[in-house]
């Protein structure tokens, strides 16, 4: 599998937690084009990135975000689908920001037809065919369609980083608690590798 589990990521967490509350969250509907959902809730672009980032980037070395956000979820929010990253950088990190470790983290899956374990490029999709039941796929998360293949425990301070077009989910599905305060939060970045001479990879 290919991630890597970095605990005690961030030494000032708690400011970073702070920072994405005093911001508050709202809904996010964007045009994420072919695949992807149109509503998110619990959505917060707001807070202190720059610690964060500092810590990914002593985790992996240079990186060039594409996009990051803060994301609370509750009970009663839209249910997480398996889905992949692919079309928003080359890699994704996931750092926990609540004490939701025994409930909550990410799993990892197999599609089980076709073996994959990451998305092909939305050109490979319809040229093989694939995308419509891909895209079906992910969203039923029917388990006679995907195989788990791992799980990582969401544990306050600790960050997943992985290749973005891995299939994963949050779990749980439904979300954690009624408010923001008890909810699951995590800050989320896709992101770029950046190489010795400034490529992005």
């Amino acid at each position: 599998m290919s991630y890597l589990v970095v605990d005690g990521f961030c030494d000032d967490i708690d400011q970073v937690r702070d920072s994405a509350f005093a911001a508050g969250f709202g809904t996010w509907r964007p045009n994420k084009g072919e695949v992807g959902s149109s509503v998110y809730e619990g959505m917060g672009f707001w807070g202190n990135h720059a610690l964060l980032l500092r810590s990914l980037m002593a985790s992996v070395g240079p990186v060039a975000p594409n996009s990051m956000y803060f994301r609370v979820t509750n009970v009663g929010m839209e249910r997480a689908y398996i889905h992949s990253d692919r079309e928003t950088g080359n890699h994704t990190c996931v750092c926990y920001l609540t004490d939701h470790e025994e409930v909550s983290g990410t799993a990892f899956f197999r599609h089980k037809r076709t073996g994959l374990e990451s998305m092909p490029s939305f050109a490979e999709m319809r040229d093989s065919g694939l995308m419509d039941e891909l895209k079906s796929d992910m969203v039923s998360r029917d388990p006679d369609k995907w195989e788990q293949t791992d799980f990582v425990r969401g544990k306050k301070n600790r960050a997943l980083i992985f290749n973005a077009p891995l299939f994963h989910s949050r779990f749980p599905l439904e979300g954690i608690g009624d408010n923001h305060d008890s909810g699951r939060l995590v800050w989320a970045s896709h992101f770029f590798k950046i190489n010795g001479v400034g490529e992005l990879y």
